[in-house]
């Protein structure tokens, strides 16, 4: 009796385990699907700098004689047009009888050449005396000429932009007595900026003048720009504890950015073709990151090396061939061996 019953309940057992794996064996999932091949992939480094004005082309507007400030029309960061008064100056009582004086000399000295010719034509007057006269009225009006260029013979000057430009730095305020030749102000070329931008010291091996860099401001996706690399630096830079890079801006990407704004760099480190899949296509455990394919109806899972990542794929290598049907959406309820439908997307 006993035994009759223990012969029942094991082969309801086995019954009921056969019929569970038959019933696993036909579970399957929906996904989609789409060939392996090659594509284009581009290895990029993101990096994060600031706008700036490119000091090469900074030019200092320095007031040509002594005077005072008597107004100041700009700040620093006004942006100024070419022609645009920027401050007015007095010349300054030295400069005033300087000039005065080299006028009085060269009126003198021009009389007294007219005094010695006429001497020297009734032989009244050696040709000692009248080349000495000549020499005299040349170093007097030499010596106007320059009062001239100064401007010391104007009371009051208008000093102008001479591009239109950014006020970069500002020296000098208003009712300040400066003397010749001081710089009052800088102003900087808007059309010819320039992006530094800090790479981490470990990575600034891997670029090199000329890579292509697309610009891109942090607050403002809108917006953006390109250009190449020209410099790189060879220290770390002691305030943000990278290595900066310079990026020239041509004309036409300088003006679609504003000098101080905060920028995303990403620099083009190389280009190359390889096996690439979507980013979704990959999976990853502690066995490392992998694919699945679609082999006979059913799952396969593969085990790659992932490369470069690019516009949203992934490159790969592995033990899988060209035209492998990878699974790109559905591959989460996946195992490997399952039973798979392909959807007709």
């Amino acid at each position: 009796m006993k035994k009759n019953l223990l012969f029942s309940l094991g082969v309801i057992i086995i019954s009921g385990l056969f019929n569970y794996a038959a019933a696993a064996d036909t579970v399957s999932a929906l996904v989609q699907i789409q060939p392996l091949g090659r594509r284009e992939l581009a290895e990029t480094l993101l990096c994060y700098g600031t706008v700036s004005v490119d000091p090469v082309n900074v030019t200092s507007v320095n007031l040509p004689r002594a005077g005072q400030i008597t107004r100041l029309l700009v700040s620093q960061g006004e942006v100024v047009k070419k022609g645009s008064p920027i401050l007015q100056l007095e010349t300054s009582p030295q400069g005033s009888v300087g000039y005065a004086q080299a006028l009085s000399a060269a009126d003198f000295a021009r009389s007294e050449l007219a005094r010695v010719r006429s001497l020297a034509a009734q032989q009244l007057a050696t040709k000692s005396q009248l080349a000495n006269a000549q020499k005299a009225f040349i170093d007097a009006e030499a010596a106007l000429s320059a009062q001239q260029r100064m401007g010391t013979g104007t009371k009051s000057e208008w000093i102008r932009a001479p591009f239109d430009g950014i006020v970069s730095a500002l020296n000098a305020a208003q009712g300040e007595r400066i003397q010749a030749g001081a710089t009052a102000l800088q102003l900087a070329r808007l059309d010819r900026l320039r992006v530094i931008l800090g790479i981490e010291p470990e990575d600034i091996q891997r670029v090199r003048p000329g890579m292509p860099v697309r610009l891109t401001p942090v607050f403002s996706e809108k917006l953006n720009a390109s250009g190449t690399i020209e410099k790189i630096h060879g220290m770390i830079n002691p305030q943000t504890r990278l290595v900066d890079v310079i990026v020239g801006l041509g004309t036409e990407q300088a003006a679609r950015l504003v000098p101080g704004i905060r920028i995303r760099g990403l620099i083009t480190l190389n280009r190359r073709k390889e096996f690439a899949v979507p980013r979704q296509a990959v999976l990853r455990d502690a066995g490392g990151p992998y694919i699945f394919v679609v082999r006979n109806g059913r799952a396969r899972r593969i085990n790659v090396q992932t490369g470069a990542e690019s516009n949203g794929a992934v490159g790969i290598t592995g033990p899988f061939s060209k035209g492998e049907k990878v699974v790109v959406l559905g591959n989460y309820e996946l195992r490997d061996g399952m039973a798979v439908r392909v959807s007709a997307q």
